[in-house]
């Protein structure tokens, strides 16, 4: 899924990650949704959406990123783009990225940018409590 909204878009834009601050982002994202490098001008010019996968995938490969942990990404100047274990899923996690975009730039000005990650173990614990092995929080499947 690709959308233009505003606040993932705004994170794309300034070329930032949305880095994990919460637990609404730890319940689905595990750990930064990453921004990609600026594409080039021939990946631009050429075939550009197949450049554009390829860009996602190199991000992903780069930073040893599973995406199937982390179902979303942000193409620098762009914008976000999600996936799922259907067209369901996808939508979803397009919502849920976007409010973690706004709840990341409101948390971002009230600490004046200096803030951190959330704790790795919390993260960890909301994220495999509803993917990983065992995981027993939220709707029956």
């Amino acid at each position: 899924v690709h959308t233009h909204s505003t606040w993932a878009t705004s994170f794309a834009q300034a070329g930032k990650d949305i880095i994990p601050l919460g637990t609404t982002q730890a319940d689905y994202f595990h750990g930064a949704v990453p921004c990609t490098r600026l594409m080039t001008e021939e990946e631009i010019h050429g075939d550009y959406e197949l450049e554009t996968g390829k860009v996602i995938v190199e991000e992903f490969k780069t930073r040893n990123i599973d995406p199937d942990r982390v179902p979303g990404v942000l193409v620098h100047s762009h914008g976000p783009f999600t996936w799922g274990t259907d067209g369901f899923n996808a939508v979803h996690n397009a919502v849920v990225l976007e409010e973690c975009a706004k709840m990341n730039a409101i948390a971002s000005l009230l600490s004046n940018n200096e803030i951190d990650s959330m704790q790795q173990v919390l993260l960890d614990k909301h994220f495999n409590r509803k993917h990983g092995p065992g995981a027993y929080y939220g709707q029956a499947k």
